[in-house]
């Protein structure tokens, strides 16, 4: 996947279109928003981009009648396109992975992020009407659901955070055809694979 650094997910994914949240409360405690096309510059472990994303996200919640809130973030029909850069597993420091990729291959992603939410507010509404554009971000979306003072674990850092990319491109210039970036269950971040063409 591309590495999400999930306080750069957190302000810097970028709109391309939208419409207005539908939150759907049939789920038994749990509600939906979106989903909200999207576009995205992708990082990989260098720190630097090396593709654009673009995919459709969305919100569901549920409410743990405890004033916290499990939120996750969903990315689903994701494309990239990559730059000419280093790959996006060039700098991990372990496993088979390749070095740079070239640039205009296009390939598929999807993947999740799931934490936490504390907050004495709880607004369904919040994505509904003339606001609903600013719930195409995850920063957007929490302080119109959840108002200014939550805090989100995923905000602070991978330990709080569960999450999971994957990314293929079936390019035959490839010598690396998948990546995989998830959380590894000890507050870390884990690496498998690569796109890469050397």
């Amino acid at each position: 996947m591309k590495r999400f650094s999930i306080a750069v997910l957190a302000v810097s994914l970028v709109l391309l279109t939208g419409t207005a949240a539908q939150a759907d409360s049939s789920g038994g405690g749990s509600q939906k928003f979106g989903p909200f096309p999207s576009s995205s510059p992708d990082g990989g472990t260098c720190g630097t981009s090396w593709a654009m994303d673009t995919f459709d996200r969305s919100f569901t919640v549920h409410d743990n009648g405890d004033g916290t809130f499990k939120l996750t973030e969903d990315f689903r029909d994701g494309t990239f396109t990559t730059n000419r850069a280093a790959s996006p597993g060039a700098c991990e420091t372990s496993g088979n992975h390749g070095t740079t990729v070239n640039s205009g291959i296009v390939g598929e992603f999807q993947g999740f992020l799931s934490g936490t939410v504390t907050s004495v507010i709880f607004n369904p509404q919040g994505c509904a009407g003339g606001t609903g554009t600013q719930c195409a971000t995850l920063a957007g979306f929490l302080l119109a659901v959840f108002g200014s003072a939550e805090t989100f674990t995923c905000s602070l850092g991978f330990a709080g955070c569960d999450f999971n990319f994957e990314y293929h491109s079936s390019d035959q210039s490839l010598q690396f055809h998948h990546w995989q970036d998830k959380s590894d269950n000890h507050g870390g971040e884990q690496f498998v694979g690569d796109i890469a063409n050397q």
